[in-house]
């Protein structure tokens, strides 16, 4: 007796079973004959599908050990039925069955994924013994290297790669059952913190306690999937009803409220959710669009405060169709030449002269529209393309730059707002570098602005690129000083030579005695620091007088001068400088 895969695992003999796919019954029944003798003293079941477009072939397949399918089922032909069959993900071996040996169809079938191809005159019990024994053995290996290729190392959830497949198999039920859909992901709140003050150890840990936890939560027909980082994706099927969903999500919920006990102490981790739905009456798009409300959906909680979800709604949908129209744009914008610089004057409050200037990127399209930076800025970061355009802004400064100093006119040090993308992007120093030689400046020319908050968010890796460009000579800022969680103390232990305080604090600063006190406050710890301050976002003469300054900060906003382009900059250098224009500042 031949002895199958299952055989060797088990004890007890395991039924075999067998579908078999033909719309003539007479074909059906000599396959089933043939196969009761090849397997005589092994127990086989057969099903018989007469029509694969009335029953749902992926539960069939994955019900039975095998499946022989013939090539011609009325309508329909067996190898278009493989082939689906594989794209879905099949692990489940299928034989296409002919009545003629024809060539064309035998190469085709081992391109769809079948595991064999035979034709009916020649069916033994000898051959579909030896067929069936070799299919499962084949398709017994394939599933090993298949956990593998999608599974996640580290938790053993599905990974990247198993959740687009699983997702798409999703979208194809749910349009096919009319039931509702729902994709959820997850990313951890606080994760990094973890990894920083307890160690990767910790880390795993978390993510291991959380896939497990995320797993038990769900229900088995729901799919668990680990996308990256600290990043995780859930995907509900066959919900009747949107209030099914709606349970679900809150068990979500409250597996986060829980600790995650670590070398005897307890991790709080807890996790902001995006999430996208689709009812049986919706039109179910392709699965980049539910991915992508899902994830916009996440975005924007994040920005509302984290440790939460939201769901995406039509009305969000405007808006992002909106963004991935102008994401579009931007993969073309710097070579359509859409962009260009403003510059924003800094002012000195020792002489009331010029100082400095920000460099402003400004995005007109092709069609004339003018796009607002705090619209593309966050879609260039999110889809990459920052990179590109920062190291266009940081050149076209270099070279404005230089066109200046040739025509004989003296500019003040002019600053580039940096993302956290481009500091850990590999050659970012090297460009710098690069572009300061190339337009022959002296470094202390370049004053490199980032952000509070991406600047404690990534630490450790912006701090050896921050150091190894101050060393070059080039400044670094601090922008919107106030609203992440670093201390003064801490940046005095980096290359820092100025902090601007946000501007939010500056708007409320004649109504609000507390941003008053802030603000001061700053001013005065950061002048024992030997730190210059800059004031941004400055409107009105009250504003500044609430201000306990000294003369080493710079005043920036619309109560001296609006972004200009470059030719309006330099008049505007040249007036101040010749004492033309009275600047609404006193000399301290």
């Amino acid at each position: 007796m031949y002895c199958l895969p299952w055989q060797k695992l088990n004890k007890v003999d395991k039924i075999l079973l067998i579908l078999i796919v033909e719309d003539d019954e007479v074909d059906y029944l000599n396959v089933k004959r043939l196969l009761g003798k090849a397997f005589s003293s092994q127990k086989v079941e057969t099903t018989w599908v007469r029509d694969p477009l009335e029953v749902d072939m992926s539960a069939e397949l994955a019900a039975h050990d095998i499946c022989f399918i013939d090539q011609n089922i009325g309508q329909v032909l067996g190898i278009d039925v493989i082939r689906r069959a594989n794209e879905y993900g099949s692990l489940t071996p299928m034989v296409l069955l002919t009545g003629v040996d024809d060539q064309k169809i035998d190469k085709q079938a081992s391109e769809y994924g079948a595991s064999d191809y035979l034709t009916k005159n020649e069916l033994t019990p000898e051959l579909l013994n030896r067929v069936v024994r070799f299919s499962i053995a084949q398709k017994e290996h394939a599933k090993k290297l298949t956990k593998l290729a999608y599974t996640d190392g580290l938790t053993g959830l599905a990974n990247r790669l198993k959740f687009d497949l699983s997702l798409s198999q999703a979208l194809v039920v749910a349009n096919r059952t009319k039931t509702f859909l729902a994709l959820v992901i997850i990313d951890l709140d606080g994760f990094k913190g973890i990894n920083d003050n307890y160690g990767h150890g910790a880390g795993d840990t978390v993510l291991i306690e959380v896939s497990k936890r995320l797993t038990a939560a769900v229900r088995d027909s729901d799919v668990v999937a680990r996308l990256g980082g600290d990043e995780f994706a859930v995907i509900f099927t066959c919900c009747k009803q949107s209030s099914d969903f709606l349970e679900l999500s809150n068990n979500l919920r409250q597996i986060f409220q829980q600790p995650i006990s670590y070398e005897h102490q307890n991790l709080y981790c807890y996790a902001s959710m995006g999430v996208s739905v689709y009812s049986p009456n919706e039109e179910v798009p392709d699965i980049s669009s539910v991915i992508r409300e899902a994830d916009d959906a996440l975005y924007q909680i994040k920005k509302q405060g984290k440790n939460n979800y939201l769901v995406f709604n039509p009305l969000m949908r405007e808006r992002l169709e909106k963004s991935v129209f102008l994401q579009r744009k931007l993969s073309q914008a710097v070579e359509n030449n859409e962009f260009h610089l403003n510059f924003q004057p800094k002012i000195s409050v020792f002489d009331n002269k010029v100082s400095g200037v920000e460099v402003l990127l400004r995005w007109r399209t092709q069609e004339g529209e003018d796009v607002p930076p705090d619209l593309f800025i966050p879609i260039a970061e999110r889809s990459g393309y920052i990179l590109q355009i920062g190291r266009w802004v940081v050149e076209q400064s270099c070279k404005q730059m230089r066109e200046w100093l040739d025509q004989g006119i003296e500019v003040p040090p002019i600053a580039v707002n940096i993302s956290a993308m481009q500091l850990e992007e590999y050659g970012f120093t090297a460009h710098i570098s690069e572009m300061l030689e190339k337009y022959q400046l002296n470094p202390t020319m370049l004053e490199l602005e980032i952000t509070e908050t991406v600047l404690m968010e990534s630490l450790d890796k912006v701090t050896p690129v921050m150091v190894a460009l101050a060393k070059l000579g080039c400044c670094w800022s601090i922008d919107d000083f106030g609203t992440g969680y670093s201390s003064l103390s801490r940046i005095n232990e980096l290359p820092i030579t100025k902090i601007k305080i946000d501007r939010s604090f500056i708007e409320q600063i004649e109504t609000s005695k507390s941003c008053q006190k802030l603000c001061n406050s700053i001013i005065s710890l950061a002048s024992a620091l030997d730190l210059t301050v800059v004031v941004e976002g400055l409107e009105s003469q009250g504003q500044r007088m609430m201000l306990t300054l000294t003369p080493s900060d710079e005043l920036q906003g619309y109560l001296f001068s609006k972004p200009l382009g470059p030719v309006a900059l330099i008049d505007f250098l040249q007036k101040v400088q010749r004492s033309e224009l009275l600047l609404p500042l006193k000399k301290i």
